[in-house]
């Protein structure tokens, strides 16, 4: 219901207009008519809400309306902590509702709302407080201590409408059951493991935030929350199960996680025999009891929107236990997850990964999956749809026409793949872990649709092991409208359709042969080939036809030994990486042709001797270079008078090279330089002098250089200079000293250094004592002798 979703938002507004801090507030800032038009608004929607409420049940315009709204109310109301936040320090800024490690100035009885920001370890309520009788808000903005406070803190504020508790280091006491008129009660991203017994006594909740409590193992009963309309448990992955009376809650509109529980048919008697923790020993002869039954009817009951994701579905005993759930009369959920196990990972899946022979309880599993899935049937609403786990041999066929997003993940008792072709609108679809699938064809697309996958932007295929061809349809035009393929661990594939409109093609581990049957694509910006263990070379044509590309990665293919010349043509290409490639020794002569590039990163590539001039040249666009774990390459003889543009040079673990360019002169836009593991590098080269762009230089792991140069001084931008493991440097030049603009200075695991820049001893220790900010570490100790210390 729209003016309950927007209820508690509204009557805090009204409540905070209505106060006399605020009007206050609006004489000194003349802003009284202001906040008097919007008291006039908010009566206003109010009333529009209610009429809107009373008129969705006979038109369906309004209906639609409201359900858009809704949505809306929700992200607001999941932000309700940042916007009262936010009302508390915007306008009550002189100290009479916010508390800050400050007691409360004005008298606690007349404070309403408060905002209390305190540090880590204080103490949440100051005793003044106790007097606050009639506080409705209180809000934590820090991780205030919690676990000190006395158990009936709470007792003090029965007319509490909203606690905001998140991201505090809290243990809830038992008086929180007090506080009947708590409407609204957020304790995300906090460390609790379980809620005291006691709330379940909070009848009037309306919303309980429980986001991200990633300890949380359990909930408490809800039986008596039964106006509760949002209960958010989005990241509780410890929840073991749901309690047994949630599906009472005939209001409750959110609910992301459903964790379906394994319970005893019997007597209600037997049924609340559960919930005794204690209990020692319970004779069960002659009972009525017979097999265990799932939850799943709890949510029979539950008018559901937005999301829900059902999890352990494997302790589903039959069908007809899934078809109590509803699914298909639900009609305002957008988004439902079926998780056979926690979440993508299914005990089945783990069985058969064991087993190469399907036993007979999986077999039994299979059957029973398959029919437990047909009998969640979604409602034709559900716009996306994330199937994890799932242990049948097929998919049922539903008719899903809003569908936008379709996820299967580790299905791997699948033979076939379903009938997805005739969705009109899916743009995102993922698939991976179909450890059985051969084959995609006909099937997949339909056999009876024109324009099959009208409106897919987005496909991944990932971990099909048997996966062989997949196949195109002849006379029919598939895919019209694909930007953006994933294939990824398909090693058997060799046949794949050439999909004309694609943008972006990822390929990783993979048979190298389907690299030729993408011959014909000519629209590509981006490209990225990976983990082609057993490919030589690329397909130059793959190359030539794609003259807009972008982007070009090729990582871990250990035996390409060149790059095709066709590498020439890319001269929109702005960014080319080259990781992994352990023959690849040489560059093609036509680098320099790459005039677009921005960004060059090449490493790993063990078989790299030099990067000749010949080959790397007339990069005047090049802003970033980065020469990673080379370590065979022992020169860079490139022209760098090219490369006007570059702002961040990189060389790292080149052990062999034992010196840098000497025309570094004409870096005019250089910023930041890092030499890491460097191991026969001497000394800088003398160009480098002339930079006087140069902000951050790194001198890491370099044990043959003794000295730094005095021309360091010419580095009048240099804000952040860091050495370490440079073992042999013996001391620091003068011309540190002279350097006015540096802030930061770090030396590490130098020990001639480190002794004498030591804080007023060292014989450095005036070079370097106008930095602000100085790392000095002793490399016994590692400690810090003058971390952060000033200057002043």
């Amino acid at each position: 219901m729209a003016d309950i979703f927007l209820a508690p938002l509204l009557q805090v507004f009204y409540e905070k207009l209505a106060s006399p801090a605020f009007q206050k507030l609006g004489d000194i800032w003349d802003l009284k008519d202001d906040f008097q038009k919007l008291q006039q608004t908010l009566p206003i929607i109010q009333a529009l809400l209610e009429d809107a409420e009373e008129r969705q049940r006979t038109d369906r315009a309004v209906q639609i309306w409201l359900s858009k709204l809704n949505d809306a109310a929700l992200i607001t109301v999941y932000k309700i902590h940042d916007l009262m936040y936010e009302l508390a320090r915007s306008f009550f800024r002189n100290g009479y509702l916010i508390l800050e490690n400050a007691l409360p100035q004005s008298d606690p009885a007349q404070i309403r709302h408060l905002s209390i920001d305190l540090d880590y370890g204080s103490s949440l309520i100051p005793e003044a407080l106790d007097r606050a009788k009639h506080l409705r808000t209180l809000l934590v903005v820090s991780g205030g201590g919690f676990g000190g406070e006395p158990a009936d803190m709470f007792s003090h504020f029965s007319y509490l409408r909203v606690l905001d508790l998140s991201g505090c280091d809290i243990k809830l006491p038992q008086s929180i059951g007090k506080l009947h008129l708590l409407k609204y009660l957020d304790l995300s991203n906090t460390d609790i493991e379980e809620l005291p017994s006691t709330a379940s006594s909070l009848r009037s909740l309306l919303i309980l935030n429980l986001f991200g409590c990633y300890n949380l193992k359990s909930l408490p009963a809800v039986s008596n929350m039964t106006e509760l309309r949002h209960l958010n448990i989005s990241g509780c992955e410890k929840l073991t199960d749901m309690p047994l009376d949630i599906g009472v809650l005939r209001q409750l509109q959110t609910l992301p996680i459903f964790v379906v529980n394994s319970t005893f048919i019997g007597s209600s008697s037997q049924r609340k025999k559960s919930n005794l923790s204690k209990l020692v020993f319970l004779n069960l002869r002659g009972s009525s009891l017979q097999r265990k039954q799932s939850n799943l009817s709890d949510l029979r009951s539950l008018n559901l929107r937005g999301e829900l994701k059902i999890k352990h579905l494997e302790r589903v005993g039959a069908p007809s236990e899934a078809m109590q759930a509803n699914l298909m009369y639900k009609e305002y959920l957008k988004s439902l997850g079926l998780c056979w196990g926690d979440d993508d990972v299914s005990r089945f899946q783990e069985r058969k990964r064991e087993s190469p022979e399907p036993s007979q309880k999986s077999e039994m599993d299979a059957d029973l999956g398959a029919e437990v899935l047909a009998c969640l049937r979604p409602h034709q609403n559900l716009q996306r749809l994330f199937v994890a786990g799932y242990p049948g041999l097929g998919f049922p066929d539903w008719t899903l026409p809003k569908l936008t997003m379709l996820v299967f993940i580790n299905c791997r008792g699948c033979l076939q793949l379903p009938t997805l072709g005739h969705l009109p609108l899916l743009e995102t679809l993922r698939m991976e872990g179909m450890a059985e699938v051969t084959s995609i064809g006909k099937e997949f697309y339909g056999e009876d649709t024109p324009l099959i996958f009208p409106s897919l932007l987005e496909l991944t295929i990932g971990d099909f092991p048997v996966l062989q061809e997949w196949s195109s349809m002849d006379g029919r035009e598939t895919f019209p409208k694909l930007s953006k393929l994933t294939v990824r661990k398909c090693p058997s594939l060799i046949v794949m359709p050439s999909v004309l409109s694609l943008q972006h093609l990822e390929l990783h581990d993979c048979n190298r042969r389907i690299l030729w049957c993408l011959e014909n694509l000519t629209l590509l910006s981006d490209l990225v080939i990976k983990g082609f263990t057993e490919l030589s070379s690329l397909p130059g044509i793959l190359l030539s036809n794609n003259c807009l590309l972008r982007s070009l990665k090729i990582i871990s293919c250990r035996k390409l030994h060149s790059l095709p010349s066709e590498l020439e043509n890319l001269t929109s290409l702005k960014s080319l990486t080259i990781r992994w490639c352990e023959e690849l020794s040489s560059l093609p002569l036509g680098f320099q042709n790459l005039t677009a590039l921005e960004s060059l990163e090449i490493g790993d590539c063990h078989s790299l001797i030099s990067l000749p001039q010949e080959g790397i040249g007339g990069l005047g666009s090049l802003r970033t270079l980065s020469i990673e774990n080379c370590s065979n390459l022992a020169s860079i003889s490139m022209k760098f008078q090219d490369f006007t543009a570059l702002e961040h040079l990189t060389i790292m673990y080149c052990p062999r090279l034992a010196a840098l360019p000497d025309d570094l002169q004409y870096l005019s836009a250089l910023r930041s330089l890092t030499i890491l593991g460097c191991l026969e590098l001497v000394f800088l080269p003398q160009g480098l002098q002339h930079v006087t762009t140069l902000q951050t230089l790194e001198i890491r792991s370099c044990p043959s250089v003794t000295a730094l140069p005095e021309w360091l001084e010419n580095f009048s931008s240099l804000r952040s200079l860091a050495i370490s493991d440079c073992q042999n440097l013996k001391t620091l030049p003068i011309a540190l000293r002279r350097l006015s603009g540096l802030q930061h200075l770090s030396i590490q695991d130098c020990p001639d250094l480190e002794r004498r820049c030591q804080q007023d001893e060292g014989a450095d220790w005036w070079k370097i004592a106008h930095v602000s900010y100085r790392y000095i570490f002793s490399s016994a100790s590692r400690q810090s002798s003058g971390a952060a210390s000033s200057s002043s």
